[in-house]
């Protein structure tokens, strides 16, 4: 039995907006994210990098997702050689939400590390490191689709009997969908 790990933290440069105090992040059910009063702190580099020590510490493999903005913090710590178990993964949300930018955003990376015994085609299935998959809309701001989940269980290699932790509770989505996966796996 191997522990996984599924990290979708507030993301860097953005966190105050969706989720602080005088940001968008209230009202819960509403369309929008839960506040929390401290969440200004994710804007920074440091509790990312704090983050990524802890999941190399504590767990067999995970995954992070993060925005375009925040890869620039994550890709200062991890080494993507292929011999490192890393890997940057892809979400590409072919509906995604218009901003004021003239190139629309229509991905999110994903970044993935997989287990030492699960990283051949021997133990496991091969797959894309992109995937498609509409945004759900649930009443809540950033939750990720059970489509997401499913796919990066499947690329860290994760199985039925793993112990695999949300780490950022939010919605509740990725624990139900990790439940769900848990029963279809």
């Amino acid at each position: 039995m191997a522990k996984f790990a599924i990290a979708d933290p507030p993301y860097y440069g953005k966190a105050r907006r969706w989720y602080g105090e005088g940001g968008c992040g209230y009202g819960y059910g509403k369309g929008q994210a839960d506040n929390h009063p401290e969440a200004h702190i994710w804007d920074t580099p440091e509790p990312h990098i704090e983050m990524i020590k802890h999941l190399e510490a504590n767990y067999d493999g995970f995954a992070i997702a993060t925005s375009v903005r925040g890869l620039n913090v994550y890709l200062q710590e991890i080494d993507l050689k292929p011999a490192s178990g890393y890997r940057l993964c892809i979400w590409h949300k072919p509906i995604s939400a218009p901003s004021a930018s003239r190139i629309r955003n229509a991905y999110e990376p994903t970044i993935i590390y997989v287990h030492p015994q699960r990283r051949g085609y021997k133990s496991h299935a091969r797959m894309d490191d992109i995937k498609t998959i509409k945004i759900k809309r649930n009443g809540f701001i950033g939750s990720k689709p059970k489509e997401w989940v499913w796919w990066v269980l499947d690329l860290m290699g994760a199985e039925k009997q793993d112990q695999i932790d949300d780490l950022f509770i939010g919605s509740g989505a990725v624990t139900k969908a990790i439940d769900e996966w848990r029963i279809n796996a």
